[in-house]
């Protein structure tokens, strides 16, 4: 393996004078996985690298633990594409390999996609794309395409949002980039663009359950995906 493409699948770091190897994974939560809590993914991802046998880093001091990151984690009952974590090894691995053995031990509907070296920060990411499929009983997908497109066109999207400070009342269409809609059956089908980083957030449950309020229907979430996060810039998280 030549200096080059060891430079492009890993990042070493050096901890107390020995060399540290940094990964970022690419992974899939779908099916019932998506119905797995923050908390329990971070404890199953902790028990796969032990199944796996991958002679991960654990972090020095009073309590070591597995060195482990999610970069932006995903909320309980969203599928998710494109999401991450970040790991770091004792020993110089392949990707293919890492991702492999990680495959072979994780829980169904978990699946890494592939294994590279981080590229960006958590700190930089700013958006993320959602797909949202619901309906509601008693309403077609074209009428509930009719609601939805004079929901967006009102001046302001106001809705009670939880903040750390407590319950607050906030503009939600500031943090709304771009939406686009169409009616499929019986089911709205909504393709989301929404603010997702450690200084702003919008869930886009948040804002569909607004909609929702506004109107005096109880929506059915057929569907709650998160395609992918973005920086500024437009481009992919990576």
């Amino acid at each position: 393996m030549s200096e080059k493409n060891s430079n492009e699948k890993r990042k070493v770091v050096v901890v107390q004078g020995r060399d540290i190897y940094e990964y970022r994974a690419f992974y899939q939560k779908a099916r019932r996985a998506k119905y797995i809590s923050h908390l329990d993914l971070y404890r199953a991802v902790q028990r796969t690298f032990q199944r796996a046998d991958i002679p991960v880093w654990f972090t020095e001091g009073f309590n070591p633990h597995i060195y482990l990151t999610f970069p932006m984690p995903i909320f309980l009952g969203c599928e998710g594409v494109e999401e991450a974590f970040d790991f770091r090894t004792t020993a110089d691995l392949e990707p293919e390999e890492l991702m492999e053995k990680l495959n072979a031990a994780f829980p169904e509907g978990i699946r890494v996609t592939r294994i590279a070296a981080p590229v960006h920060k958590a700190t930089e990411i700013v958006r993320a794309d959602y797909t949202l499929r619901l309906s509601s009983e008693g309403l077609s997908g074209a009428e509930l395409l009719e609601k939805w497109e004079a929901f967006v066109s009102l001046p302001a999207i106001e809705a009670e949002k939880r903040t750390k400070k407590g319950p607050k009342t906030v503009d939600l269409k500031p943090l709304l980039y771009a939406q686009s809609a169409e009616a499929d059956g019986d089911c709205l089908v909504l393709a989301l663009t929404t603010a997702c980083g450690p200084s702003e957030n919008l869930s886009p449950v948040l804002l569909a359950d607004t909609f929702a309020a506004r109107y005096g229907f109880e929506p059915d979430y057929r569907l709650i995906r998160r395609e992918r996060m973005r920086l500024e810039s437009g481009e992919t998280f990576n």
